[in-house]
């Protein structure tokens, strides 16, 4: 932990984590400059949280120019700084080391980590882990931090060899990641997403790969059978590989047998429950509580303490989350989707037909993929938000679609044009700062006019 003590670190990004990775850097002993691209005003809060902490910080606003770098041992970059900016390139030309959040974390880092990424399901099984995990491990903590909305630089100083970290790790995260090994990663899938970001999906699959890249031969890494550019990375890791997989039986791994999740490890084979007793609906989140029975069972929870957690596990918020019925039309809060893969899980978990509010920021999206099942399923597509002429014509063809300026003007339209028995699901397949500051914003904004909706029928 000396290795940071008077450095002079320089901060990219002041969101959570950039926050977060300023306090920690501090009790290390570092000396901390912070660089945002938005000015003082629009950074008011955390500035005046993190100055009266620490007033011998350093903010550097309303962009990146050169002159961060020019004292700095180390730069420390936010995920949502893209690491090809005109700062960063200085800075590996000159010779300082650019790494991110969790990298920083993970060197400071005493307890065990779990790592896990995916382009959908990270934040599910995440939790699902968390959860029993917790109940399993009674020498010290478990604690989910990283992507799933807890910066863990927060957690890193107060954890010991006894502690348990599951770490939800993103694309944007890894990339600038350089030692990070966990005991244990997790790849849940890869499909298309930040095209606008990653540029390709080689580049995509390359930043999720990170997530092994410095694992050996006393890890694990764990994978999805049923995923080929996951499953590729079987022969990629020189970690032992755990195959999941709902699909197929495997020889060896965690897979469905006659209706039932089976875990077959270290030549023994235990049964933790029906599929049909899960508590969180869809084959993505099998899939999910696949890899989640995978982690427990290495970390040698009991198939019962599993399946109790699984049964009782009834999802996140933002993540198909039932909402209200009103006349005979039910509400499902899906606004965490933000992209074409999450969409469709969405539709395929859904009984019947849905009136579809969708839209955002584009990140790349092909929907192509998506137009059979819009066909089946979507009678009414409500679009939101700057994608919205690009999803029309994608999906136009498809499904009618209506204009709606806002979210209650989108939850009002979707209600009327709705019959009893449909579903008006908010999943909109893209990011959210187009309107909101956040997909949890969209989500309550739905909530609320639904909640709206509801009482103007009573």
């Amino acid at each position: 932990m000396d290795a940071f003590r008077d450095k002079q670190v320089t901060i990219l990004g002041f969101a959570r984590s950039g926050e977060a990775a300023a306090n920690l850097l501090i009790r290390l002993g570092a000396r901390v400059l912070v660089s945002d691209q938005k000015d003082a005003g629009q950074l008011e809060e955390p500035i005046a949280r993190l100055a009266s902490e620490h007033p011998q910080i350093e903010f550097r606003l309303g962009g990146h120019p050169d002159e961060i770098i020019e004292n700095a041992d180390l730069v420390v970059k936010s995920p949502g700084v893209p690491i090809d900016i005109p700062v960063l390139k200085s800075a590996r030309q000159k010779g300082i080391p650019v790494i991110g959040e969790v990298e920083l974390a993970y060197r400071v880092c005493r307890a065990p980590i779990i790592a896990l990424t995916g382009t959908k399901g990270k934040s599910t099984t995440s939790t699902l882990l968390g959860l029993i995990l917790g109940k399993i491990h009674t020498s010290g903590d478990t604690i989910v931090a990283g992507n799933i909305g807890k910066p863990v630089s927060r957690y890193v100083l107060d954890l010991t060899e006894r502690d348990l970290l599951v770490l939800e790790v993103s694309s944007f995260q890894l990339e600038a990641t350089v030692r990070f090994a966990p005991a244990v990663s997790v790849i849940l899938n890869i499909m298309r997403d930040h095209f606008d970001r990653h540029n390709s999906m080689e580049n995509y699959a390359a930043a999720k790969y990170r997530i092994f890249a410095n694992q050996g031969a006393g890890d694990y890494t764990v994978l999805n059978a049923d995923d080929p550019l996951t499953a590729a990375c079987a022969s990629r890791t020189q970690a032992k590989v755990v195959l999941f997989s709902s699909r197929e039986k495997l020889d060896e791994g965690v897979c469905v047998e006659d209706g039932e999740i089976v875990a077959k490890l270290d030549g023994s084979r235990v049964s933790v429950l029906k599929c049909d007793e899960l508590g969180i609906p869809g084959r993505h989140n099998l899939e999910n509580a696949l890899a989640a029975v995978a982690v427990s069972r290495l970390y040698g929870a009991a198939p019962e303490s599993i399946g109790a957690e699984l049964r009782n596990f009834t999802g996140l918020e933002h993540a198909l989350e039932f909402v209200d019925a009103v006349r005979g039309v039910r509400f499902v809060n899906d606004s965490k989707s933000t992209n074409a893969l999450s969409l469709k899980a969405a539709l395929e978990s859904l009984d019947g037909t849905a009136v579809l509010i969708m839209g955002g920021r584009d990140k790349g999206n092909d929907y192509t993929p998506l137009k059979s099942l819009v066909q089946e399923k979507v009678r009414h597509l409500v679009l939101i938000g700057e994608s919205a002429g690009k999803i029309r014509d994608s999906l136009g063809d498809y499904s009618i679609t209506h204009d709606a300026e806002t979210m209650g003007d989108a939850a009002r339209q979707a209600y009327s044009l709705a019959k009893p028995g449909d579903t008006v699901l908010l999943s909109p397949s893209c990011a959210s700062f187009d309107m909101f500051k956040s997909y949890i914003s969209r989500g309550d904004m739905f909530k609320k006019a639904v909640k709206e909706i509801a009482e103007a029928e009573k």
